[in-house]
């Protein structure tokens, strides 16, 4: 499955949102594209969301450049959509 993470980056994080849950995070001034930094473009065999959460914790792919996958990061899965890592599962993010 191709998919591309994004994760904060803490130096552009201006609202503090860095491992916050989605509630929090749309309460605090909401998801901004500027305070992300793209840290993985490519393909994992994967076929949930669930299995990339897993691959980005336990077995990450040649090319990660990112920390352990977690709560406010980012996710676009080929075929299934964007999605905010949330406190438990993930909340499907509306195209703007």
């Amino acid at each position: 499955m191709k998919i591309k993470l994004f994760q904060i980056d803490p130096e552009t994080d201006a609202n503090n949102l860095l491992f916050m849950n989605y509630e929090w995070t749309m309460s605090h001034g909401g998801i901004h594209q500027g305070s992300y930094k793209l840290v993985f473009d490519g393909d994992v065999d994967a076929e949930t969301l669930e299995d990339i959460f897993r691959i980005f914790n336990l077995e990450p792919p040649k090319g990660y450049r990112g920390r352990s996958m977690s709560v406010s990061d980012v996710v676009w899965a080929e075929g299934l959509g964007t999605f905010f890592c949330d406190s438990i599962g993930f909340k499907q993010l509306k195209k703007v």
